[in-house]
């Protein structure tokens, strides 16, 4: 799987990080672009947003039927891994063309609110929730 890490956003600020976003999807295929918009369908379970526009996601590969997710968390411990994984899972492997799905948590590079785009920034606001 390729990695997101050679793009990710450093303390620069939210500039950079919608700069990770769009290249995150760059050189995906039309199908990994679908699984994507897949994915940006599945809401986190503690924010109004969903796991795409939180930047949890940092890629996502399909090869002959098996998807592999790269992933991360804003924190560690979070109460809802596995919850947030098993839906991951099942919302992709219902789809045509998915034999496997394969979601590996990473931890670098380390989830930063830097990675939120401003409109994530408003809707989060939008919803009480300072930044």
């Amino acid at each position: 799987m390729s990695s997101a890490r050679a793009n990710a956003p450093d303390s620069v600020g939210t500039d950079l990080a919608g700069k990770f976003v769009e290249n995150r999807r760059a050189d995906a295929t039309p199908f990994e672009r679908e699984l994507w918009d897949m994915i940006d369908e599945i809401p986190d379970p503690h924010i109004p947003v969903s796991l795409v526009e939180m930047g949890m996601i940092y890629d996502v590969e399909e090869s002959d039927g098996t998807v592999s997710v790269e992933m991360t968390y804003p924190c560690m411990g979070c109460p809802a891994y596995d919850m947030i994984q098993n839906d991951i899972e099942s919302c992709l492997s219902l789809t045509d063309g998915v034999d496997e799905v394969d979601v590996e948590v990473v931890w670098d590079p380390v989830w930063s609110k830097d990675m939120l785009t401003e409109p994530v920034r408003e809707k989060m606001r939008e919803s009480g929730i300072s930044l």
